[in-house]
């Protein structure tokens, strides 16, 4: 290899490591996530251990979450300034804070009749409540006025296909078919 060719060979190589972080394989996707964002965790593992913070963001692709105010990274922005963000810390470095005891603690889900997931502590064996997501927030969506091109509901919901007709309509279709295709 000439040395032209092997710096980019390695630019190449360097390109794709780049990238983003890696996805998580198929089978090692977290099933049930019992954290969300809006929850307060404590940090077990890493350089954050024994920190407390809000979950800002889930990614479920990564398993991995972002927790306000943990795993800082300094970056320079466009002016020169430098700014701190958060980074994304894997889940399973991450535990759920009991409200009860303020404590860190296990999860359990157990599921009601109608399919929805309850969250319960093992350490003080309370229900934990799931936060509030920003869909909720907005209580009552504003009403929307009629346009005029909105189709009012007493023509929207008015019968107007008839299957005696074109019963009558496939059969010819079924008897001009037959009287082409009958020599093959």
């Amino acid at each position: 290899l000439r040395h032209a060719d092997a710096t980019s060979t390695l630019g190449a190589a360097a390109e794709q490591r780049r990238c983003f972080p890696k996805l998580a394989r198929s089978r090692d996707l977290i099933r049930t996530w019992k954290l969300r964002r809006g929850d307060m965790v404590y940090i077990n593992s890493g350089k954050e251990q024994g920190n407390r913070g809000e979950v800002l963001m889930t990614d479920f692709r990564r398993n991995m979450v972002k927790v306000k105010g943990l795993n800082l990274r300094k970056l320079r922005d466009e002016e020169g300034n430098f700014k701190f963000i958060e980074k994304k810390i894997h889940y399973s470095n991450c535990v759920l804070i009991d409200p009860v005891e303020n404590k860190p603690t296990r999860v359990g889900l157990t599921f009601t009749e109608d399919g929805d997931a309850l969250r319960v502590s093992h350490l003080s064996g309370r229900i934990i409540p799931w936060p509030d997501s920003p869909a909720d927030l907005q209580k009552d969506p504003p009403e929307q006025a009629d346009g005029p091109k909105d189709t009012p509901p007493e023509s929207a919901l008015k019968k107007t296909y008839d299957y005696k007709t074109d019963a009558e309509a496939i059969r010819l279709a079924r008897l001009t078919m037959m009287k082409y295709n009958s020599g093959r």
